[in-house]
């Protein structure tokens, strides 16, 4: 399947090039943008996006649309996303309530025997950032802060601080108990409509952990129960949310310049078993509200216009799965801050449709957009794959 993939991609490639070669560059703006779609796309989804909005929408629970003709089309079969009353813009900072002091609130010893190890998890951050450094295969990523580490063990429990804007904890012995049968375990995704039980009952005891550091929200998207004879635990998958709006989860922070925050716990017996929090922890500095956001038909209409102008593409043989309504986060590098902005994100899961040969036939061979998130209040394509 993977050879035959890469196949399909090396055609794709020699087709375009056979296609476009010879063609007469078009005149581009000064930001490289090309002039006619400039002045065409930029200016009908302008128009779009002035259209005055319909309130027969409420209702609507389901999405089936076909958008598009004959062979480059994008059909989307989706449930529609709850889509709060009020939406932001904002900016986050690495936040300075994460102290020592917090953080052994955070850690709940219960012998009080604890050792402070921020020292040497500091050395061992700067020692490992140098060895990459001069490494022949450097790994190139971003961080958000710039606050030190802190870390405290009283050798039952770790935690630890890092960057103002990231944590960890860990029970030794229930992490060694899960651990243990990680691998042998019967591995389930329990889906939310089935499982709402679980899902609350593990949103009560994250959040309950997750008020020391000032986190007040979060998004579970996956849960996966792991199970072995009397040992259950559960894998918790989530991101912050902020005023009920969770963040873009699908992509990872995989380039330098991209942050993507993310969790991750292990639940077992009611209790954390291990928390890991990634740039999950920033401060809101700013925080504006957006006047208008885009409906779902409009939308459809914006992506109809991007398709027709060759900025995103799709295929008849391929059915985007999934509609969410969620911040998509915009890293400056320069300022340290990391932007929030309202997006509609239409996808089908990779992991689904890279263990499916067909849908992967159908991404691969047609160069079909699986992944598009749009700007809810612009009207901009923020990001395709």
């Amino acid at each position: 399947m993977r050879n035959k993939v890469l196949g399909l991609v090396v055609v794709t490639m020699l087709m375009v090039v056979s296609v476009c070669g010879c063609q007469k560059a078009p005149e581009s703006s000064a930001n490289g943008d090309i002039l006619h779609a400039k002045d065409s796309v930029e200016d009908e989804v302008a128009g779009i996006v002035n259209e005055p909005k319909s309130a027969a929408e409420n209702d609507m629970q389901a999405i089936n649309s076909v958008i598009g003709t004959g062979d480059n089309v994008i059909r989307i079969q989706a449930q529609m996303p709850d889509v709060p009353q009020d939406v932001y813009n904002m900016v986050l900072g690495e936040n300075d309530t994460l102290t020592k002091d917090v953080l052994k609130e955070f850690l709940r010893s219960e012998t009080g025997n604890i050792k402070d190890l921020s020292e040497e998890a500091q050395r061992e951050m700067e020692q490992s950032k140098a060895d990459n450094e001069q490494g022949e295969e450097r790994a190139v990523f971003s961080v958000f802060g710039n606050a030190p580490i802190y870390k405290l063990s009283d050798e039952q429990k770790t935690a630890s601080f890092s960057y103002g804007t990231g944590a960890y904890y860990q029970d030794e012995l229930l992490y060694e108990k899960c651990a243990s049968i990680y691998k042998s375990a019967d591995e389930t995704v329990l889906e939310e409509a089935d499982s709402e039980t679980v899902y609350m009952e593990a949103e009560k005891i994250l959040s309950a952990k997750l008020s020391q550091t000032g986190m007040a929200e979060i998004d579970i998207y996956k849960i996966t129960q792991y199970q072995y004879e009397s040992v259950t635990f559960y894998e918790i998958e989530f991101t912050p949310s902020y005023q009920g709006m969770g963040v873009i989860h699908e992509f990872g922070s995989i380039t330098s310049g991209e942050i993507f925050p993310s969790g991750k716990a292990w639940i077992c017996e009611e209790s954390i078993v291990t928390l890991s929090l990634n740039a999950c922890l920033g401060k809101a500095e700013t925080q504006e509200k957006c006047g208008t956001v885009l409906s779902w038909s409009q939308i459809e209409k914006i992506l109809e216009t991007h398709l027709n102008s060759g900025k995103i593409s799709g295929s008849n043989k391929a059915v985007l799965t999934e509609v969410e309504f969620l911040y998509y986060p915009i890293f400056k590098e320069d300022e340290n801050k990391l932007e929030l902005v309202p997006v509609w994100h239409i996808y089908t899961p990779m992991s689904a449709w890279m263990e499916n040969e067909e849908l992967a036939e159908a991404f691969v061979a047609n160069g079909s957009s699986w992944s598009i998130c749009v700007n809810a209040v612009s009207g901009e394509i923020v990001r395709s794959e």
